[in-house]
């Protein structure tokens, strides 16, 4: 029972392959979104497929590996693990096979409860206060989701708020681990000395993102979203100066974290031209998420499954550049070239949306064996 025996191999992999068939249900039927799912329209369901399905599953398989680390807790492993994933799995497959979505919302919820009662059980028994945070941010997660299922019940809030504070809330987890990793993965992996670091940019950083995420439900189009989002784009970009090492080019498990935060930081300068009305909402969201989020955790997912299997970091599987290129590829054509070309906007979607079925098809690929195969024997080698 290896394959439920750490979290990131059943996520990951689950996470890859349905990142490879939602991307190719909306590929297929684009433009057309007339389209439903279980009662959800397509666009609706794109978007939290990519951001409850796909992202969240990511984030879970590290996190939850991550914690059983800290803790030296069996916290998610073998039925617990299993039951945790096949919630997830119904979930995904129910909006697939258009059944009710009450029986998708139960699957659903009880996949996001999990996630958060799996991540608070070790945070508490070893009193991991560090961990706090991210303990809110995934029952933050718990509560988008669950007003995503109610929006129709309510006058309170949409569908669309629930998938933007969805957006955020999963971007805020990344933006943690990519606070925690970037640095120390660039330092071990380039032998430099501790990086330049600020615990109080980190603080701006961190609560200057929460208030854009307030300013964005609350007022999605005004001047108050610029005020925010283009001092807080600036500190995004100093510390990603002070990141930087053109060494960084070398380390092919090491540039796309790079190239993920400089999209996260764009997507949020993008963000301020959207509270002035020059921009589309959409181009600043899918930095964000096609940029930021594919990049960020198809990195983690090719990195974490090499270190945790006993393979070596440095050696990563021959084509993996191909994936990274491809998934870079489809965060520009979906972001940048619809602002340098607007009149062929809906070729660079669908170019876009190729390059993203290609890339997770080939990271699959590479890492079926990987994934679905015991261990190899133990290594010293850096995870």
């Amino acid at each position: 029972m290896y394959f439920f025996e750490r979290a990131f191999r059943p996520f990951f992999l689950g996470g890859a392959l349905f990142a490879v068939i939602a991307m190719t249900f909306w590929w297929w039927q684009y433009p057309d979104v007339t389209q439903t799912y279980a009662g959800i329209s397509a666009i609706n369901w794109h978007a939290h497929e990519m951001i409850f399905g796909y992202a969240l599953a990511t984030v879970t398989g590290f996190l939850l590996t991550a914690a059983m680390n800290w803790s030296r807790m069996e916290s998610a492993s073998g039925w617990a693990l299993m039951m945790l994933f096949t919630v997830w799995l119904l979930a995904r497959l129910g909006y697939l096979f258009d059944l009710p979505l009450s029986w998708i919302a139960v699957f659903d919820l009880a996949f996001s409860l999990g996630l958060v009662l799996h991540f608070a059980w070790p945070v508490w028994q070893k009193r991991l206060k560090q961990q706090v945070g991210l303990l809110l941010v995934f029952v933050a997660i718990f509560f988008a989701n669950l007003a995503f299922y109610t929006a129709d019940h309510q006058a309170w809030w949409s569908a669309h708020d629930a998938l933007i504070a969805g957006l955020f809330l999963v971007l805020t987890v990344n933006l943690t681990m990519l606070r925690r990793l970037t640095p120390f993965f660039t330092e071990k992996a380039l032998g430099l000395n501790s990086m330049r670091n600020s615990i109080r940019l980190d603080q701006f950083a961190l609560g200057g993102f929460i208030l854009l995420l307030i300013c964005v439900l609350f007022s999605p189009v005004n001047w108050l979203i610029t005020l925010i989002a283009w001092p807080l784009a600036i500190v995004f970009a100093v510390r990603q100066a002070w990141w930087y090492h053109k060494g960084i080019w070398s380390q092919l498990l090491l540039w796309p974290m790079h190239v993920s935060y400089a999209f996260i930081t764009l997507g949020i300068l993008l963000y301020g031209f959207v509270g002035i009305e020059w921009l589309a909402a959409s181009l600043a969201i899918h930095a964000l998420a096609a940029g930021g989020i594919g990049l960020l955790c198809s990195s983690m997912m090719a990195r974490i499954s090499l270190g945790h299997t006993n393979r070596n970091v440095f050696e990563p599987p021959r084509g993996l550049v191909w994936v990274f290129i491809a998934l870079a590829f489809a965060a520009v054509a979906r972001v940048l070239l619809p602002i340098i070309i607007p009149q062929q906007t809906l070729l660079w979607i669908e170019l876009s949306q190729l390059g993203w079925i290609v890339g997770f098809g080939l990271l699959v690929m590479l890492y079926w064996n990987i994934l679905t195969r015991p261990s190899a024997p133990n290594s010293s080698i850096l995870r």
